[in-house]
């Protein structure tokens, strides 16, 4: 019997066989990453951290935890004093990785004011079933403790329940995402097929739907984007989010007074949608490399594609989020303190250089502009109170 080439897994075979033998690059998308058994995230064979496939923020160390820790708490501490109940306040992360942030947050608060912790209730938003365990074994102590901490779907919690903070780090690169081909002067979904000489996965092209074109002919309408833009070439490729607004509508029912921090990869709509950006954003990363060729090793690998500001905000304010404000990680972890931390490594670790130098490389790459500090902090809320007025340090 003779091998499957090393892009096709036999698993990722028999379902694009079973869907005619072409599925569009949305579906390529969510079976690499989300598939249960042998996706990604799914399966939970995803590695995060510096000796993991990829780096986040909270893998670095729990400095940017800290740091956040410091925007939340006082946000809590603000709600607490517009609230006349007792109610518990929610801190929810969605897709939690393996747990690092949370970890670092909690620990931040034990160490900030134990019983602040008493009227909070933690709740991880996981739908990939095989980061669970990876989260639970990294909280484990804290649950020891009797923290309160739970993991729920987003469909287990009831509408207008959440009163408190949603964060998502590095969520909304990792939604399934369409992708729009310009060619012989029409648009097409780009598509996944398998070739049938080599057996080997190539792109492919299927009509957009109608309703993937409503959607772009909504942004050129009310946000002037056009797709494709002058002058794109034959082959010109981009990122369509079409996962944001159904994410967002989700959770907007699910708050009833909150702040929403997301917090990832983003470009402006007259840098994304250029004829120069001609392929998009989106790539793999695997072994602490990244690769544009994102058919190669499916389900072994993230793929992640960067988050249009424009459609973003738009899609938010379009079901009733307020839009407090954006700015960038860099700017953000400094106005919550990152210098006085980088300066307090010198006094912790005055007797232990090595450390000491580890400790400040990972804060400085959680503001080089370069890399993580380019990434976007977005802030919204939704209050039931209309008159409530939250202030958020990270924004000034």
């Amino acid at each position: 019997m003779n091998s499957l080439p090393a892009n096709n897994p036999d698993w990722l075979v028999k379902k694009i066989t079973k869907m005619g033998g072409t599925i569009s690059f949305y579906e390529y998308m969510n079976f690499v990453l989300n598939d249960p058994i042998n996706g990604y995230y799914g399966s939970g064979k995803a590695e995060l951290g510096v000796r993991g496939d990829f780096v986040t923020s909270p893998s670095l160390s729990d400095d940017f935890a800290f740091l956040v820790g410091k925007q939340i708490e006082d946000w809590l501490t603000q709600f607490k004093s517009c609230f006349l109940s007792n109610e518990k306040l929610a801190v929810i992360e969605f897709g939690a990785g393996d747990g690092s942030f949370m970890s670092g947050l909690i620990k931040y608060l034990l160490g900030s004011s134990k019983n602040f912790l008493e009227g909070v209730s933690f709740v991880i938003i996981e739908p990939n079933k095989g980061m669970v365990e990876k989260q639970k074994n990294k909280l484990e102590e804290f649950l020891y403790l009797g923290i309160d901490i739970l993991w729920k779907g987003l469909e287990e919690i009831e509408e207008n329940n959440i009163n408190g903070i949603v964060i998502a780090n590095e969520v909304l690169d990792a939604l399934p995402v369409e992708r729009i081909t310009f060619s012989k002067g029409n648009l097409f979904r780009q598509a996944v097929s398998i070739d049938k000489k080599s057996g080997k996965l190539i792109f492919d092209n299927m009509p957009i739907t109608s309703e993937l074109g409503k959607s772009i002919e909504l942004a050129k309408n009310g946000l002037g984007i056009t797709i494709p833009p002058k002058d794109a070439l034959e082959g010109w490729t981009t990122e369509w989010h079409v996962d944001n607004s159904k994410w967002l509508k989700a959770l907007y029912g699910k708050i009833n007074n909150g702040i929403l921090l997301i917090i990832d990869y983003a470009k402006e709509a007259k840098k994304y949608y250029t004829s120069k950006n001609s392929d998009g954003t989106i790539v793999s990363y695997e072994n602490q490399k990244m690769m544009n060729n994102v058919l190669d090793s499916p389900g072994n690998c993230d793929l992640t594609s960067h988050v249009c500001i424009e459609t973003l905000i738009n899609d938010a304010e379009t079901l009733g989020f307020n839009n407090v404000g954006i700015t960038k990680q860099g700017e953000a972890l400094l106005a919550l303190g990152l210098a006085e931390r980088l300066y307090g490594i010198q006094k912790e670790f005055k007797e232990d250089l090595s450390n000491a130098l580890l400790r400040r490389e990972a804060l400085l790459r959680l503001v080089d502009p370069v890399c993580l500090g380019d990434f976007k902090w977005f802030v919204f809320n939704k209050f039931k109170e209309k008159k409530m007025n939250i202030n958020s340090t990270c924004l000034r």
